[in-house]
Formats: C-alpha cells, sequence, structure tokens
C-alpha cells in the first residue's frame, strides 16, 4: 500500500505530498496527524529553506475531509468539536513553520482543502482549479479559526458568499476574491512553483521567518475552535445534519428544514 504522505527534499525545498488517491487526497484523522509532524519535521530541518504542499498527480490538490469519518467524528457537538481542533493543530503547524510555505494547487480544492491551503503564506494554482467550502451544502460549522483566515483573506462579504452558497468557484474567481497570489496554465504550475520555491529560498531565511511571523501576529485575533460551541450545539443535533450527511451518501440533494 503507497505511502499517504510523501516527502521529497530537493535543493533545500521539501516537497510535502498527499498521496491518497483512491480518496481524492482527502484528509482524514491519520493523514491530518502526519500532515502535523512533517511540517514539524521540515520546520525543524535547518537544510529545508522553503516548503511546498501539493497533492499527488495533477488532478486534486485536497479535495477535503474523508466524509467516511463524519458520521462517527460528528456525532455529538463534543465530537464535532474535538475533530475540528485535530484539523486547527494541522493548521498551527503551517502557520508557525519558520519557513515559507507554498500551496501548489491543481485540480480541486475543496473545503479542508482550501481551508488548509488558505494557512499557507503563498497559494499558486493551476487555472482550471476550482476551490470552494461547502459547508452549507452539507450542514456542517465552519471552525471559527477557519472563519477569521477567509475573512482576513477576502473580506466579510465574500466570505459570507462563498461560505453561503457553498460554490465552488474558478481559479480566476479566486485570485481577484485574494483566495490565490498567483494562476497559471496547468502545464506551467510545478515549473513555476519550483521557481518561486528557489526564489524564496534564496532569500534570507532569518528575514523571511521576521516577515511571516510579524505579518501573522499582526493579523492574529486568537480565535479558536471553542469559540464556536453553540454552534456546534444547534448544528449537530438537528435533524438537518443529518439529514445533509445521509443525502450526501445517497446521492441526492437534501431537504433542509432549519430544525
Amino acid at each position: 500500500m503507497a505511502d499517504m504522505l510523501l516527502i521529497e527534499r530537493k535543493e533545500s525545498v521539501a516537497w510535502v505530498i498527499v498521496n491518497r488517491p483512491e480518496t481524492r487526497n482527502a484528509l482524514d484523522g491519520a493523514l491530518t496527524a502526519r500532515l502535523v509532524d512533517a511540517f514539524n519535521e521540515v520546520g525543524a530541518d535547518d537544510s529545508v529553506r522553503t516548503i511546498v504542499l501539493r497533492g499527488a498527480g495533477d488532478r486534486v490538490f485536497i479535495s477535503g475531509a474523508d466524509i467516511n469519518e463524519f458520521r462517527e467524528r460528528l456525532a455529538t457537538p463534543a465530537g464535532a468539536l474535538a475533530y475540528d481542533e485535530e484539523a486547527e493543530v494541522l493548521m498551527a503547524a503551517i502557520k508557525t513553520a519558520p519557513k515559507p510555505v507554498v500551496a501548489m494547487i491543481h485540480g480541486f480544492a475543496i473545503g479542508s482543502g482550501l481551508l488548509v491551503a488558505m494557512a499557507c503564506d503563498i497559494r499558486i494554482a493551476a487555472d482550471a482549479v476550482r476551490v470552494g467550502i461547502p459547508v452549507a451544502r452539507i450542514g456542517l460549522v465552519p471552525p471559527v479559526p477557519d472563519v477569521a483566515r477567509l475573512v482576513r483573506l477576502v473580506g466579510p462579504d465574500h466570505a459570507k458568499y462563498l461560505l453561503m452558497t457553498g460554490r465552488l468557484i474558478t481559479a480566476h474567481e479566486a485570485l481577484a476574491y485574494g483566495l490565490l497570489n498567483r494562476v497559471v496554465p496547468a502545464e506551467e504550475l510545478e515549473p513555476v512553483t519550483t521557481e518561486l520555491a528557489r526564489r524564496l529560498t534564496a532569500n534570507a531565511p532569518l528575514t523571511l521567518k521576521s516577515i511571516k511571523q510579524i505579518v501573522d501576529q499582526i493579523g492574529a485575533d486568537g480565535e479558536t475552535v471553542a469559540q464556536g460551541a453553540p454552534w456546534y450545539e444547534e448544528v449537530y443535533t438537528s435533524a438537518d445534519f443529518k439529514e445533509g450527511i445521509e443525502a450526501f451518501f445517497e446521492k441526492r440533494a437534501p431537504v433542509f428544514r432549519g430544525k
């Protein structure tokens, strides 16, 4: 069985590669924990100057959270809070890595896939990419820290639009919103990302570290997953939540009743 996570070191660049093609590179608990360990490892490696996160192949960056865990992990508000707190550990590992982290996005970055990309310092995408956070189409609560990061990137109006509609938007729309830093033709994505990583690697490491920490410090308001507890209690005990999960597995449109 192929390893779900690969780390390749090339010219002072660590390529962290999500490798679950059978699930479209979806994140489950085990992979999330592996990613935390990977970012801590390469973050502490003095031979690494830049980190690039990508999905294996060229069809999907990260398709989202593994829906197969939802029924068990989100069965109660407390379970949902714990689930999202685990995910926030990964976001923190990316944010606190003392090196630039570049997300190389191809195919789709949906739900947790986009949230992980948002935690990275720079996001480069292929022009055919589609991104979105379809929590409202399933009936989930978006974690408070993720919403805060989204608002900082795109502003409150675009954040509400993306979260409330659940729409997948194009790479060029995402670029205009501020979700992406650059969009390139698919065939140029890897070479452009490689060149960017080389440029970052050639710059002063301590200066890059200081820039990352200063910018993140200015933008940080200390949001926690636990702040969402009242909404988790309301949503994850509702009939609508059960309906959203069942409809997803039954491949039908959910019928939400607000109860």
